[in-house]
């Protein structure tokens, strides 16, 4: 190791930072410890720049090596960055822990390989402007534990989730579909909340299984279209194909439920109504067990 990390490290440091790391004459001898203990740990080969980079943005202080978790912090750097080794290592690490969690809620109907996948979508996946959950952790306490911490709130927030259908009226999803001072939107969630409530359940039932899974991940389980190409093994494009389509067939079922139920001057409106708060909309209504295709 020696020049190349102590180097890196150096550069990475903030400027008011590096002149006290700079004057420690066992700065060497704790990089070193840091890289034997990702490889010892983990079984890694060591990247000098990325240690260092992730080193660097974990200790302010030459003491603060002291019960920093080296191993798992570059672990989980090199997880943001999505390369496959350290994703291998994760599952083969921590993947037990993450049945163990799901295990232990049954009635949130997820198999043990289904919640794997959606928490690992979860930390790994870069969204919009926000970097990856995983490269929260700093490398203070363990990475197992900090994994098991994360997968108990996923798994609160996922049972919140499908329990809020059932806490709530009929009408519910008309009330939360608009608001505001609109009046007409506002006689419509009044006058045919019941049967909007009906007729999505209606158009919910006649999607295909695929459909109801795509809507329940993108907006129950919150993974995004590239998590979902991932797990279907598709391109990006064709998730959103799908999505869209999904979309569509669900608004098209819904039209024509209501056609029966509401004036066809006030149909629309309805319909628009749903598709500005479809999001709400599946959260209130399906729940977060994906079901078999092919069933």
């Amino acid at each position: 190791m020696g020049a190349a990390l102590r180097e890196r490290f150096l550069h990475a440091l903030e400027s008011s930072l590096r002149a006290g790391f700079e004057a420690s004459s066992d700065l060497d001898a704790r990089l070193d410890a840091c890289a034997q203990q990702v490889e010892e740990q983990h079984g890694l080969v060591v990247d000098d720049p990325t240690l260092g980079e992730a080193l660097a943005g974990a200790v302010e202080r030459v003491d603060a090596f002291e019960g920093l978790n080296a191993g798992d912090l570059y672990l989980a750097v090199i997880c943001g960055r999505g390369e496959a080794a350290g994703l291998r290592r994760f599952s083969a690490a921590y993947g037990a822990e993450l049945d163990r969690a799901i295990a232990k809620s049954p009635t949130l109907g997820l198999s043990a390989p289904e919640f794997r996948q959606l928490v690992l979508d979860r930390l790994f996946v870069h969204e919009d402007d926000r970097p990856p959950r995983i490269l929260s952790y700093r490398g203070r306490g363990t990475l197992k534990a900090w994994v098991r911490v994360m997968a108990s709130r996923f798994i609160i927030d996922l049972s919140r989730r499908r329990s809020e259908p059932a806490s709530e009226g009929d009408d519910a999803l008309a009330d939360r579909l608009a608001g505001g001072d609109d009046t007409e939107l506002d006689y419509l969630r009044h006058a045919y909340g019941p049967q909007l409530s009906t007729a999505f359940g209606q158009a919910v039932a006649a999607l295909t299984v695929r459909q109801r899974n795509l809507l329940r991940q993108r907006y129950l389980h919150e993974l995004s279209a590239g998590a979902l190409a991932r797990l279907y093994g598709v391109h990006r494009s064709t998730v959103f194909l799908w999505l869209d389509k999904a979309r569509a067939a669900l608004l098209e079922q819904v039209r024509t439920a209501l056609a029966e139920r509401v004036p066809g001057h006030q149909l629309e409106s309805m319909v628009g109504m749903l598709g500005s708060g479809l999001q709400v909309s599946v959260r209130r209504m399906l729940d977060s067990k994906l079901e078999t295709e092919g069933s």
